[in-house]
């Protein structure tokens, strides 16, 4: 099996910002994986210093420090899984890093066997595909109320709304998106106190059912009395990463796991998380890192659709209409109303084909490899 990797940092039509961060361009790892039968698999991951601890660097350098070790020769789900076990710790430090290696080694073993990622995992992919939800960041009034008019115009009437903190316009907004239909509030872990926290709540509370991780991450003990004093449901993103998180929780109020697959470690250790929240009554969302890429949003497809009936909205499908470009040579949507899209979409693996941009960057780096590997051999004596 040989192994690329490197980040394509693509711009953004427009910036997107929120209380943690404030992008222009995607911050990502792209990994291509191909055997020796021709077969080419590809995987993504976000990295996130706010989320993981990861940064696009410490990212490449973990791929990098795996690719040194025998990962090349792993050959069937079974030798991954042995890996994966046996380096849960370097998982749990990089696991965007993690998710794009495990994602185009999936995708390779998928097409060897010429099913689709969802057979190839044993998830069933018969019946509709998910609906993406609006998702509305903190920036200038006039382009969230552009923004406003062109989601509802398409039928999009579920909400994320990213709060600033500022409450008159957090709640204004709230409100006007609230009379169209059903807003969740993220606050990307804005407040320091359960006080600062519900005092500003108690307005926003009127117009929202749910609220994403007002603390800093991991206060479960804050975010249950949150939950009770509010009533809003709260949606776990950075406190839970590893499974061991969700034992964390402290009963109370109603909770939904925000499953990302780059903040998780990879595809089965997120179908791992959605089993698990689905045994302790949580229902799911599954979110997107702003700024993916088609390969990690039809990973995240095939989370949604583990999840089923536990499933409490979707946020990918995002693509080129955020992205000035993708990855791959079809782009991974959605239509009128959110409905996800796969048109150009393949059977076999993910069904994605990388774009020309990828398989030069890819080749360039194999180049290089072989031109640094050839130093070495001539510096030894």
């Amino acid at each position: 099996m040989r192994l690329e990797f490197a980040s394509l940092p693509i711009p953004f039509r427009t910036r997107f910002e929120h209380a943690a961060a404030a992008r222009d361009r995607a911050a990502n790892v792209l990994v291509l994986a191909e055997d020796d039968d021709g077969h080419v698999g590809l995987g993504e991951g976000c990295p996130r210093e706010y989320v993981t601890g990861e940064t696009t660097a410490s990212a490449l350098a973990a791929l990098a420090r795996w690719k040194a070790t025998d990962l090349e020769a792993l050959d069937d789900r079974a030798a991954l899984e042995a890996w994966m076990s046996e380096h849960e710790a370097e998982i749990d430090a990089s696991p965007s890093a993690f998710a794009a290696l495990e994602l185009a080694l999936l995708d390779v073993l998928a097409r060897r066997e010429r099913v689709s990622l969802e057979r190839f995992l044993g998830v069933e992919d018969a019946g509709s595909l998910p609906r993406s939800s609006a998702v509305y960041g903190t920036g200038p009034t006039a382009k969230f109320l552009s923004q406003a008019a062109r989601f509802n115009a398409f039928g999009m009437r579920d909400a994320k709304l990213k709060v600033s903190g500022d409450g008159a316009r957090d709640s204004g907004r709230a409100r006007l998106l609230a009379w169209c239909g059903r807003v969740r509030l993220d606050a990307n872990n804005l407040w320091i106190s359960v006080d600062e926290a519900c005092a500003a709540l108690d307005d926003l509370s009127r117009y929202a059912w749910a609220v994403e991780e007002p603390l800093r991450a991991r206060d479960f003990v804050g975010l249950a009395a949150i939950g009770t004093r509010t009533r809003l449901t709260i949606v776990l993103d950075e406190s839970v990463t590893r499974p061991a998180d969700l034992a964390s929780v402290v009963t109370g109020p109603s909770y939904i796991l925000n499953a990302r697959v780059s903040k998780h470690g990879g595809l089965l250790r997120t179908l791992a998380m959605i089993r698990t929240a689905r045994e302790h009554g949580f229902r799911v969302i599954v979110g997107a890192q702003v700024g993916e890429t088609s390969i990690l949003a039809r990973a995240g497809v095939v989370a949604a659709r583990a999840a089923g009936g536990a499933l409490a909205g979707f946020e990918g499908g995002y693509g080129t209409r955020l992205l000035a470009r993708d990855a791959t040579t079809a782009s991974l949507g959605f239509g009128y109303r959110g409905q996800m899209k796969m048109t150009g979409i393949g059977y076999e693996g993910a069904g994605l084909i990388p774009s020309d941009e990828v398989r030069r960057l890819m080749f360039a780096e194999y180049a290089a490899a072989i031109a640094r590997r050839g130093a070495r051999n001539d510096a030894d004596p």
